[in-house]
């Protein structure tokens, strides 16, 4: 199984899945149609179906002009929502292109149908692989725009069960930012300070720091990937107690009231466990 990395947009990743014995291929997150397909075309392989995490423009707008271009492609999903959706997918459903295997794993929280994908092939020794969109992220998580802390949370806590070998490719490039937030958080956390330094290290392709193969690290050395409620930078939303206005927590960012506060969150006392069950530090 390989995994073709694609940066697209501001910070996107869009990811292009090969069977190599009969070069099919899948895609997730299809934002960008045009760029996608020069690589389906350079790679020689025959792309057989998108999968799309969530319906959010900058995961699913290349559907419709990818239907169009690539009539009878299938476009799966678990939102209504998604453009050119063709067919909805149900937690726990699983599907098969050629040698690769398709779990469904609904992760709701940042929006309510979000479906992270876990894949893996039959008599490989490659590792498996989760698509987790932007339920997980690296050193954090999506914001919860349709859902609670405590969802996102519970998401995430499935996600650790997994196979602690299993790669994560993730739907955005806040690796940097979301460990300088984690250090404004936790200015004494030793595994924060050298995951930053790491970030800092990475070489730059395309602008985005990314790994030589985009493999993000393995589930049993994440811990900080699963900190839903304190320390990602768009891993909540706190109501100012002064002002009614809903802000993005930030370590720049300070509602016009002044009010800061980090790390406030009902599901604080479960990210902990979480943590201890993950394990180390992602690797690059």
């Amino acid at each position: 199984m390989k995994v073709k990395v694609i940066p697209v947009l501001e910070d996107n990743y869009m990811y292009l899945v090969i069977e190599e014995l009969t070069r099919e291929a899948v895609a997730v997150d299809v934002a960008v149609p045009k760029r996608l397909l020069e690589i389906v075309g350079r790679e020689g392989v025959s792309l057989t179906a998108v999968l799309t995490t969530h319906h959010h423009w900058d995961h699913a707008r290349g559907n419709p002009e990818l239907a169009r271009l690539r009539p009878g492609l299938a476009v799966l999903g678990a939102d209504e929502r998604i453009f050119s959706l063709t067919r909805r997918l149900a937690h726990g459903e699983e599907l098969r292109f050629g040698a690769i295997h398709v779990r469904c794993l609904l992760t709701p929280g940042h929006t309510s149908g979000h479906m992270s994908y876990f894949l893996w092939e039959d008599d490989c020794p490659d590792p498996p692989a989760l698509f987790s969109g932007d339920a997980l992220l690296v050193a954090g998580c999506g914001s919860c725009l349709e859902g609670s802390a405590q969802q996102m949370y519970q998401s995430l806590a499935e996600l650790s069960t997994l196979p602690p070998e299993t790669k994560v490719f993730c739907g955005h490039e806040h690796t940097l930012s979301n460990l300088e937030f984690a250090q404004k958080v936790e200015p004494c956390n030793d595994h924060v300070r050298a995951k930053l330094s790491w970030a800092k290290a990475r070489p730059l392709r395309l602008g985005w720091r990314v790994g030589e193969d985009g493999l993000w690290g393995a589930l049993r050395q994440a811990p900080m990937m699963t900190r839903a409620c304190g320390h990602s930078r768009r891993g909540t939303r706190t109501m100012c107690p002064q002002c009614p206005r809903l802000w993005a927590r930030s370590a720049s960012t300070t509602p016009s009231c002044g009010w800061r506060e980090y790390g406030r969150c009902g599901a604080s006392a479960g990210v902990r466990t979480l943590r201890k069950a993950s394990g180390g530090l992602v690797e690059g």
